[in-house]
Order: C-alpha cells, then sequence, then structure tokens
C-alpha cells in the first residue's frame, strides 16, 4: 500500500483522521484505530490479525477478516487527488490568452478597488448580481485584476495575471468558491494561507460573538438570517464565510443575500424593495433575487462560538438540539473547505473541539428567532 500520511486527534473514544493523499476525512473507535495504526506503519494483515485475536479475543478467521476490511476502505480513503498546488494541463496556454470582454466592472471592497473583466454575458452571470452593489467608478484606490473567460472549452479564472483554476462549464461552484477566496484575501489584506477555512453559511452577529447558521441550499437559512437583520442584528456574509487561522474569528464578505421565490412572502414587509429587484433564474428549477447587503463590515470581526445547522420543516413547529459532536462534525465537513495542509487540519481539529453546534428544525419563525436571540444573550 502506498505511504498514509494523516494527522490524527483523539476525542473521547474516537479518533478523527484526516488523510493527506486524498483531503478526506475519516472517524476510528477500537478496534478500527489498532488495525488501523499497523496498517499505516506497512504491517501485513497476516501480521496483524494475530495481535486482534490476543487482544480482543477474536478467531483468526474474524480477525484477518476484520484487518482485511480495514486495509480496504485504509485504501480507498488514502486514494491522491489533484491538489491545489498540481499543475493543470493548459495553464501556461491559458495564463497567455488574450480575449475581448463583454463587460467590465470595478467593485470597491472595504478600502480597496477591484477591476473585473468578463468575457461573456453568461460568465458575468457567475459573480456580477452578488457584487453589482459594491460597483464604483475606480478612481477610489488600489486596482486588482480580476478575468473570467474561456479558453479550450474551459472557465478560467485569472487574477493578476495568473491562472488560478480552470473548471467545466458544469463547475460554477468551483469558479465562485475560487474568486470569492481571493475577493476576501483583496478585502482583508490576507493570504489563501491565512485562512483556517471556509464555511458555506450565514454569518450574523451582535457585535460580540458571532453565530454561524448552516444547510444545504433551500434549508431556510437565508431566510433566518434576514430575518434576524430585520431585527437589528448584524449579517456579515450570507453564504461563504471565512475564518481566520489562529482566533477563529469570521470575517465579513459582503455578497448579496440570494433570496428565493419560496421567502418573499416571509420578507416582504421587512424589506420593501425586494419585489423590485430582477427575478433571475440561476438554475432550471432555481429562481432568485438579490439582496445587498452592507460594504462597511470590516470593525465587525468576531469569534464563533457556535454554528447552527439549519433545516426548515413545515411539520416541526420548533425544535432546537445541542448535537452530538461528532455527528455535528460530519455535518460540518459537508460545508466547509479547509486548505489541506497538515497544519491547517491540526488547528481545525483543536479548535473545533470548543464549538457548540445545535441543530434547528423549524417553521415558526417568531419561536426560532426567540431561541436564537437567547443564544445570542447568553455569553
Amino acid at each position: 500500500m502506498a505511504d498514509i500520511p494523516y494527522v490524527k486527534r483523539k476525542i473521547g473514544p474516537r479518533y478523527l483522521v484526516w488523510f493527506q493523499n486524498s483531503n478526506l476525512y475519516f472517524q476510528l473507535e477500537e478496534p478500527a484505530w489498532f488495525a488501523f495504526q499497523k496498517i499505516a506503519r506497512g504491517q501485513q494483515a497476516e501480521a496483524i490479525a494475530p495481535k486482534l485475536e490476543l487482544r480482543y479475543g477474536w478467531t483468526p478467521e474474524e480477525s484477518l477478516t476484520f484487518v482485511n476490511d480495514i486495509g480496504l476502505r485504509v485504501e480507498e480513503m488514502n486514494r491522491p487527488v489533484a491538489g491545489d498546488a498540481d499543475p493543470k494541463p493548459g495553464f501556461d496556454a491559458a495564463a497567455q490568452h488574450v480575449f475581448t470582454s463583454y463587460s467590465s466592472y470595478h467593485y470597491r471592497l472595504g478600502s480597496r478597488v477591484i477591476r473585473f473583466f468578463y468575457e461573456t454575458s453568461w460568465l458575468e452571470r457567475y459573480v456580477h448580481p452578488l457584487i453589482s452593489h459594491l460597483e464604483t467608478d475606480g478612481n477610489e484606490g488600489e486596482d486588482f485584476l480580476f478575468e473570467l473567460f474561456s479558453f479550450q472549452n474551459q472557465v478560467v479564472f485569472r487574477f493578476e495575471n495568473q491562472v488560478k483554476g480552470m473548471w467545466g462549464k458544469d463547475e460554477s461552484h468551483l469558479v465562485k468558491g475560487m474568486i470569492f477566496l481571493e475577493l476576501i484575501n483583496v478585502l482583508h489584506h490576507k493570504k489563501k494561507e491565512d485562512w483556517l477555512m471556509t464555511v458555506h453559511a450565514s454569518a450574523i452577529t451582535n457585535g460580540h460573538k458571532t453565530i454561524l447558521f448552516s444547510a444545504a441550499p433551500g434549508s431556510g437559512k437565508t431566510t433566518l438570517a434576514a430575518l434576524l437583520q430585520a431585527r437589528g442584528y448584524h449579517l456579515i456574509s450570507d453564504d461563504f464565510v471565512p475564518f481566520d487561522k489562529y482566533t477563529m474569528n469570521a470575517y465579513p464578505f459582503p455578497i448579496a443575500m440570494s433570496v428565493k421565490e419560496g421567502a418573499m412572502e416571509v420578507l416582504a414587509s421587512h424589506y420593501p424593495d425586494l419585489a423590485g429587484k430582477q427575478l433571475r433564474h440561476v438554475a432550471p428549477n432555481k429562481k432568485v433575487r438579490y439582496l445587498p447587503i452592507e460594504n462597511d463590515l470590516m470593525q465587525l470581526v468576531f469569534p464563533v462560538q457556535e454554528i447552527v445547522f439549519v433545516k426548515y420543516n413545515p411539520a416541526i413547529d420548533f425544535q432546537l438540539d445541542k448535537l452530538d459532536f461528532f455527528e455535528a462534525l460530519r455535518l460540518l465537513l459537508e460545508q466547509v473547505w479547509v486548505p489541506p495542509t497538515p497544519a491547517n487540519v491540526e488547528i481545525l481539529f483543536e479548535r473545533v473541539e470548543n464549538l457548540r453546534f445545535y441543530q434547528l428544525n423549524y417553521s415558526d419563525n417568531s419561536k426560532a428567532l426567540e431561541a436564537i436571540k437567547e443564544m445570542f444573550d447568553h455569553d
């Protein structure tokens, strides 16, 4: 079996394991952990099985079957994938490619200004509607160059004349993720290495701490965040939340809120201008209106202590439960991007133990909002 570089941390009876080659996470308990350690050191199944017999009183057949099963799972989890730093075919040619832009805009991010060139109207729709409220005349300061264009039937994002990625046309989420990362770097004067992770979540602060609301698309997190903002809390990001590596502070990212048609009735009285916003088709069965959020949020940087996984459920009036840590971690890892380095993962494993996780299932907005108010009031 190939080398198995990994990072582990013991929490209670379980071990969290991150496989560096594949950037995958795994949870192990005894006796799987016992077998895994031996496999990772290069020992053969025939040498490990007798140790399991002695340790757990198993038969030779049970022990060997167990080790072989763990070995197959480890081999699958350890299978290498292309990393961020791996050279991609076409990068050099794409770096030199010249295109005619369909549109260009200046956007102000905090105190900084960027210029963004889009080759086509289709590519403009990837990003511009989310940041159009940040548009400026371009005479306000430093200029950073962003470009989005097609090359060799792929979508290319180029930042400061360096190709950051090439993707298929069905990978718009990956394109936007990389663009967002460079936008937050410009906004906060940071580099990719300064972030512990980014989370697909809405981030709300009361000026003392920040709470994250994470969910799969269509689960009600944006509606809940908009209602909290209407109550006087500050929304610092609706979809993409960067975490500082050393403080666990959540940083603002002022992209617009994506309000789905189903939320209009709930939000109309709080946001009278929303009905006049253009209805945009962002997927075959998904239409949204974009609601701008403030750009001047730089002072609203606070630590995160709670993460709430949200699910709007018409069958449940209100239910808020504290989550088992390992179930919460599984849900969190589905919604995060962590730079795949051992140092980052070690910090993640250390810091995530200090977070509190909740599951919110609701259909009664007032009860959900009151519960979140109590969460904010309890420091």
